[in-house]
């Protein structure tokens, strides 16, 4: 569905800046579609949305849908991951992610953020972690109160954390 959605969105000339604005729309699951389509672009179009990349961060913190964090996040995890496409890797060294990493925690410990949500901050945040040290033991602080609090899927995924940092730090 996201994929005719985002051919239509191309076909119409729905430029992607446009489309950061609609993920911010009052009707949510007008503002979730439009996140899916983010996403989708990022993972498809790497060459199209790395011109983008600025602005998404700017608009990152302001991001209140509950649906469309989701994929923000998701965003943010991909877009830091080692395997990343070469386009945002060269990126990814001239970005300043510092004032990130607190919508990030915060996302993280809030008690309403959905739990794929959490996944993907904690996703991202392990990415950032060899670049940013001065978090490390907040964010496997945090990790290991969540599992004992989050549910299985989140569980599942900090053990997949926790073991992609023990090759950096002992943890």
């Amino acid at each position: 569905m996201v994929a005719s959605l985002t051919a239509i969105a191309e076909i119409k000339g729905l430029a992607i800046n446009e489309l950061m604005e609609i993920s911010f729309h009052k009707k949510k699951e007008v503002a979730f579609r439009a996140a899916w389509m983010l996403e989708y672009l990022m993972t498809h179009k790497p060459e199209q949305f790395s011109k983008y990349l600025d602005e998404l961060l700017t608009l990152f913190p302001r991001q209140k849908n509950p649906s469309a964090m989701r994929h923000y996040a998701k965003i943010m995890a991909l877009l830091t991951d080692k395997r990343a496409h070469q386009i945002y890797k060269e990126r990814v060294l001239q970005i300043d992610f510092e004032p990130l990493i607190e919508v990030l925690f915060n996302w993280l410990i809030d008690t309403e953020t959905l739990v794929a949500t959490k996944v993907h901050c904690m996703q991202a945040l392990a990415n950032l972690l060899p670049r940013y040290e001065w978090f490390k033991d907040e964010l496997l602080e945090t990790i290991d109160y969540l599992m004992g609090v989050e549910s299985i899927a989140f569980f599942a995924r900090a053990k997949m954390v926790k073991k992609q940092l023990k090759k950096y730090y002992t943890v």
